[in-house]
């Protein structure tokens, strides 16, 4: 699993870098990589766990933020549940976004990273609201990859975005502006929806 220690903290050129694609099959260097991503995850949505190893919880974690320029990134979106109650906890290996939608939203609270220790103001350029994506998942029970092609919608295809754009070297940071000038609608979970009634 990774640490604290093991994150890669904006300024460092690696969060910068095109990452290249994954060989397969997996070497034990990538396995390696793609199961602690997974693992880090799996402990950052255990308040317990987040306090006993002194990692800051999140819902995605990408390759090159442990200094591996690889196409991987795990995203743990458990915490939002659509009305079918899909989790969304993924690894993914090669992804690729393959179809966007012309509707675009932002959190209205920003985004935030593991590599940015810093408070930052003003929101990320919108996201696409809904994004048909493709790539392999790891089974972390057996180690093994499944092809897959799958539809994220909301706040799922929001993370996945943000994950997907350190692949590309982008940080979040690079895409801000100023709330009055995103011309876009605002993503409310069905947590939001809820306390509203």
């Amino acid at each position: 699993m990774y640490f604290e220690k093991d994150i890669v903290k904006e300024g460092n050129q690696i969060l910068k870098n095109v990452s290249e694609r994954v060989s397969l099959p997996l070497s034990s260097a990538d396995l390696a990589c793609a199961r602690g991503l997974t693992e880090y995850m799996v402990v950052s949505e255990v308040d317990e766990l987040v306090k006993k190893y002194k990692i800051k919880p999140g819902v995605g974690l990408a390759a090159p933020q442990v200094g591996c320029n690889k196409r991987m990134f795990a995203m743990n979106c458990n915490d939002f549940l659509d009305e079918n109650n899909t989790k969304y906890m993924y690894t993914w290996i090669n992804p690729q976004i393959i179809a966007k939608s012309k509707e675009m939203v932002y959190l209205p609270d920003g985004e935030g990273c593991l590599s940015v220790d810093r408070d930052t103001h003003g929101l990320v350029t919108p996201r696409h609201l809904k994004i048909k994506v493709k790539g392999a998942i790891l089974d972390y029970k057996t180690n093994k990859l499944k092809n897959v092609t799958m539809t994220l919608f909301g706040y799922p295809a929001i993370v996945f975005q943000h994950e997907y754009d350190h692949l590309d070297g982008i940080l979040y940071t690079d895409k801000m502006f100023p709330k009055e000038e995103v011309n876009a609608e605002p993503l409310y979970t069905l947590a939001d929806d809820e306390d509203d009634e």
